[in-house]
């Protein structure tokens, strides 16, 4: 049995890869995979998980956790996607850093799961534009509320794998960057699913629908139907040429400023994230999509 866990992160993903996922699902069962309604789980797991805590788990524990979550029992692979695993929006910064209670929460579910091979997906996001996403967001608390106290420059997304990878040594972890989001988006829906490289998701193209007009959304679909895709890098070569062509100005501006913050001190988050992500891609146990 493989676990398959997205847990976010926060500001990147807004479900779109768990919603696409849940669509496939009856394509993706004949292959052994399973994509369960969240309402069935997310509470639950992160309840089970706490109540849990110090308790012995085996076999037959997870056996009867996925009889309560799966519908179907030919099944080899879970997916599961709670978003507010790691910190609901409140407590996504504190004590200076990011996530900073992801080790033991990722730990948490894991236990509940002892023989299956876990498997985590995180999407990370540059600081230079991640902060202020979150300080403008009121889900977190606000500008004044969600930074206060922080150094930008001294947060680190390695160090919430890090953590992760202390309380879950076994745990597989696979990165992405938000960034990189719109030329990968078919490798991250199969890296997380679990499905063959053949296999083709109805309803991939629908992450795109905001980045470029209906036309030119259209233009894709079509292009994409009538002209077979040989492998991966294939694929980002056509979506990159397509993005350069279709993309709406608008839809490609980040705002990534904070009051005092100047264009000089955005390069330096940038070259700190980048510096960051080589890092990121040297841990063990850990594959950066890139």
């Amino acid at each position: 049995m493989e676990i398959s866990l997205h847990i976010g992160a926060h500001l990147t993903d807004d479900d779109k890869l768990f919603s696409c996922l849940r669509r496939n699902g009856p394509l993706l069962a004949q292959q052994g995979i399973a994509v369960p309604d969240p309402g069935r789980y997310r509470q639950q797991l992160q309840k089970l998980s706490a109540e849990m805590q110090g308790k012995i788990t085996d076999a037959q524990t997870q056996e009867a956790l996925l009889d309560g979550v799966l519908e179907a029992d030919d099944v080899d692979r879970v997916v599961f996607s709670i978003e507010n695993l790691m910190a609901i929006h409140d407590w996504i910064l504190a004590d200076g850093q990011f996530y900073p209670h992801a080790g033991p929460r990722i730990a948490g579910i894991r236990h509940l799961f002892p023989t299956a091979e876990f498997h985590v997906y995180l999407a990370i996001r540059n600081p230079a534009s991640f902060l202020p996403a979150l300080a403008y967001d009121k889900r977190a608390g606000g500008v004044d509320g969600s930074l206060k106290g922080v150094n930008p420059a001294s947060v680190r997304w390695s160090s919430v794998i890090a953590r992760i990878k202390e309380a879950a040594p076994d745990v597989q972890i696979t990165v992405w960057c938000d960034e990189d989001t719109a030329l990968l988006w078919p490798e991250i829906l199969r890296a997380v699913a679990g499905h063959t490289p053949e296999t083709q998701l109805d309803g991939w193209f629908a992450w795109y629908w905001d980045l470029i007009a209906p036309k030119s959304h259209e233009a894709m679909r079509r292009y994409f139907a009538n002209n077979p895709i040989s492998d991966d890098a294939h694929r980002r070569r056509v979506l990159s040429v397509m993005l350069e062509k279709f993309a709406r100005d608008e839809a490609q501006e980040v705002e990534a400023s904070l009051p005092g913050w100047t264009d000089d001190y955005v390069e330096i988050l940038t070259e700190i994230y980048e510096q960051d992500l080589d890092l990121i891609a040297s841990m063990p146990g850990v594959t950066l999509l890139e």
